[in-house]
């Protein structure tokens, strides 16, 4: 019984596989840990991962299966292994992928006058770009769904804005601030003699105007 999970995966696709691709013939782009096979004849379309949730959490990665990049007519079995640990900058992007995710979905139930400006802009877009042929928006394509819209677009926005945010604390670290740059003006702490401030003294005066005889 084999042992490795690419070696199950591939003892599940060999009713499917016509032949393995020999590396010679795609020597200039072979990869190492990388096999090339051509599906039978019924098979056609075939890509995504090949091994179950629970494998691949038990062996700490995924068998996947997509067309070659250089030859379309092949398709490689290749190895995608979980990274032990995320990088800051994954973690973030992911927390914006979230976040992205969360405000599309909200979209969709949503009947404010923000979720129908939302939905004129996607209309637009549908009837302009996917329907007439128009080319869209820089970084984005032709979408006939609103959540799939809706989720680049705002993917696209918050992306620009931690970017803003970084180049903004990027330059404030270059160029910190020097003690001699800094101005202020001091403040005068001593209390201001209003009528709340000093209610016996304005009493008191009062006092005296009204007692007092005129020309005394």
């Amino acid at each position: 019984m084999a042992r490795h999970l690419k070696s199950i995966i591939n003892n599940r696709l060999r009713g499917i596989i016509s032949y393995y691709v020999p590396d010679t013939d795609i020597s200039a782009t072979h990869t190492r840990g990388v096999r090339y096979f051509v599906p039978v004849d019924l098979v056609r379309f075939l890509w995504g991962s090949m091994d179950t949730a629970a494998e691949g959490r038990r062996y700490k990665k995924h068998i996947i299966v997509r067309r070659s990049p250089r030859h379309r007519e092949v398709l490689q079995l290749y190895t995608y292994h979980f990274p032990k640990t995320w990088s800051a900058a994954c973690v973030a992007n992911r927390e914006l992928i979230k976040e992205a995710q969360r405000r599309a979905h909200a979209l969709e139930h949503d009947n404010s006058y923000e979720a129908i400006e939302w939905r004129i802009r996607f209309l637009k877009h549908y009837f302009r770009v996917f329907k007439g042929g128009e080319k869209p928006e820089q970084g984005l394509k032709p979408y006939s769904r609103f959540y799939q819209y809706t989720y680049v677009v705002i993917y696209r926005q918050l992306k620009a804005e931690q970017a803003a945010r970084q180049s903004v604390t990027q330059i404030a670290e270059q160029q910190p601030v020097k003690a001699e740059d800094v101005t202020f003006d001091p403040i005068d702490h001593r209390p201001l003699r209003t009528r709340r401030s000093y209610p016996l003294h304005h009493a008191l005066t009062r006092w005296r105007l009204l007692t007092v005889p005129d020309g005394v």
